[in-house]
């Protein structure tokens, strides 16, 4: 669950969602498709919002373009690394991104090209690598 500061917030986070669906996203899961879990008696007057995944969205959407908040990721597929850097560095705010890959190398190549405040990468190791 995602913990959203007020219920104004939780309400502008809820409707990125309707508006993600209303500019062609599909809703893979979260807001709107899976049941609110049972929250316990102390978290039931806060403001809580499940991850919500989102695909489908072209590159000029809101919720492609603006900042939502909260507990939402639109995804959406690239064939080069070329493409996704533009189509990534081609938005108006640019606070964060995160580049999720298990070939390290990609990772920094891609990160040093982004043109956000911050940049995570994240990579990936099997147990297997890990022992």
């Amino acid at each position: 669950m995602g913990a959203l500061v007020s219920k104004e917030h939780m309400q502008k986070v809820k409707g990125y969602v309707k508006i993600a669906v209303t500019e062609g996203g599909t809703v893979h899961c979260g807001e709107g498709v899976d049941e609110d879990p049972e929250l316990p008696e102390k978290h039931k007057q806060g403001y809580f919002m499940k991850p919500t995944v989102v695909t489908g969205l072209g590159d000029k959407t809101r919720c492609m373009q603006e900042e939502i908040f909260g507990p939402v990721v639109c995804i959406t597929p690239f064939d080069t690394e070329e493409e996704v850097i533009e189509r990534a560095n081609d938005v108006k705010y640019g606070l964060s991104a995160s580049v999720w890959s298990s070939d390290v190398g990609r990772t920094h190549r891609v990160s040093q090209k982004l043109h956000a405040g911050t940049v995570w990468e994240i990579g990936r190791a099997s147990c297997r690598e890990r022992v």
